[in-house]
């Protein structure tokens, strides 16, 4: 019975190492893709599609520079066109008031880091200071709270300060 065993292993190994050989110098690759005809090819479709990128990059700054040219020309004459009262002396102008003007200052985005960092902060602290504590489950949600908080209000004032030094 043992040699039974034995004969079925061998012969299940040597089966699998048969069937599993690979002879390197047989090629089952139909075509090759090294051959510089797939390559150039390839290389071909590649530039065009980057010249194209390019040009519409090229065309969207164009567009831009000539909005924002207009959007001067028209402060510039909203600021240029002024009207004066005939009778009490007083001068008002258009831009001054606000008509014909546009507002070409940028607002930037506040960012949040330090305040959403304090508060998932608190939140993670308090839950973790609540499982670790056996005793005093509410101590221990109100200290980890309280340092969770102080941690990722750090860690969001850097986060700010990353995103403002860009």
């Amino acid at each position: 019975m043992i040699q039974v065993k034995r004969l079925l292993i061998v012969t299940g190994i040597s089966v699998g190492l048969v069937a599993c050989h690979s002879n390197p110098n047989q090629s089952n690759v139909a075509v090759k893709v090294d051959s510089p005809v797939v390559a150039k090819a390839d290389t071909v479709g590649l530039a065009a599609f980057k010249a194209e990128k390019q040009a519409r990059y090229e065309d969207s700054l164009k567009a831009v520079g000539a909005e924002r040219e207009r959007e001067r020309r028209r402060a510039a004459a909203a600021a240029a066109t002024t009207r004066y009262a005939s009778s009490s002396g007083t001068r008002s102008s258009y831009a001054a008031s606000g008509y014909g003007s546009s507002n070409t200052t940028t607002t930037t985005k506040k960012s949040h880091a330090a305040r959403n960092g304090a508060l998932i902060g608190a939140g993670a602290g308090a839950l973790t200071g609540a499982l670790v504590t056996k005793k005093n489950r509410g101590v221990g949600a109100l200290i980890g709270g309280v340092a969770g908080g102080a941690a990722g209000y750090g860690v969001g004032k850097i986060v700010e300060k990353k995103k403002e030094n860009q």
